[in-house]
C-alpha cells in the first residue's frame, strides 16, 4: 500500500475540487456572490424556471442547512438585490423566495462560467474519455455512498421525474417573467 499523496485519488479529487471552486469565485467575483450563494441562487432560479413555489424550509431541507444558515444566506442574497419575499397566497405567515431579473442574469452567468471550466477540465480528452470518466466518477460516488450507508450526494438540479438525459446546453433557460 503506498502511502498518500500526489498520486492517491482522493488527493487528486480534492486538488480538482478546489481548483474548481477558486475558478468558480474568480470568475462569479464581480456579481458579488460567494460560491454558496451563487448555488443557492441556481436552486431559486431552477424552481422559478419550473414555476414552484420556494420557502426557506425548502432550502434547509434540500441542502440540509440549519434554519439559521438559510435565513443568513437568503438576508445577504436579498441585500444584494436577487431575491424578495412575498407572503404566500395559501399561509399569509410563510413568506415565499420570488428571485429578481438580477438574480435570473446573475445565474446565467455562473451558468456560463461553469460550462466553460467543464469544457476546459476535458478539453483534451475524447467524448469516449469523457463517458468513462463520468462513469467512472458515477461509480466511485456508489461506491462510497454504498460503503458509508450514506444517501447518494445531493444534486442542487434535480432532474425531473420523466429522466430526461440532460445536455450541457440545457442549463440555460428562458427567464420567465419575474417583477
Amino acid at each position: 500500500m503506498s502511502p498518500v499523496g500526489r498520486d492517491d485519488l482522493g488527493f487528486k479529487i480534492k486538488t480538482i475540487s478546489k481548483l474548481l471552486a477558486q475558478n468558480m469565485t474568480n470568475s462569479i467575483a464581480s456579481l458579488d456572490l460567494t460560491s454558496s450563494q451563487s448555488v443557492v441562487l441556481g436552486y431559486l432560479c431552477y424552481r422559478a424556471q419550473r414555476q414552484e413555489t420556494v420557502y426557506p424550509r425548502d432550502l434547509e431541507r434540500h441542502f440540509s442547512f440549519t434554519h439559521p444558515t438559510v435565513s443568513g444566506l437568503l438576508q445577504r442574497l436579498e441585500a444584494k438585490g436577487y431575491l424578495r419575499f412575498e407572503p404566500s397566497p395559501e399561509d399569509r405567515r410563510c413568506k415565499q423566495i420570488l428571485v429578481t431579473r438580477r438574480a435570473l442574469e446573475a445565474n446565467q452567468q455562473v451558468l456560463d462560467h461553469l460550462a466553460a471550466a467543464e469544457q476546459r477540465l476535458v478539453s483534451d480528452m475524447s467524448p469516449v474519455e469523457i463517458t468513462q470518466l463520468h462513469s467512472f466518477l458515477d461509480r466511485m460516488i456508489q461506491n462510497l455512498s454504498a460503503s458509508n450507508g450514506a444517501a447518494q450526494a445531493v444534486d442542487p438540479f434535480p432532474r425531473s421525474a420523466d429522466k430526461t438525459e440532460r445536455k450541457p446546453e440545457d442549463h440555460g433557460w428562458q427567464s420567465p417573467d419575474i417583477r
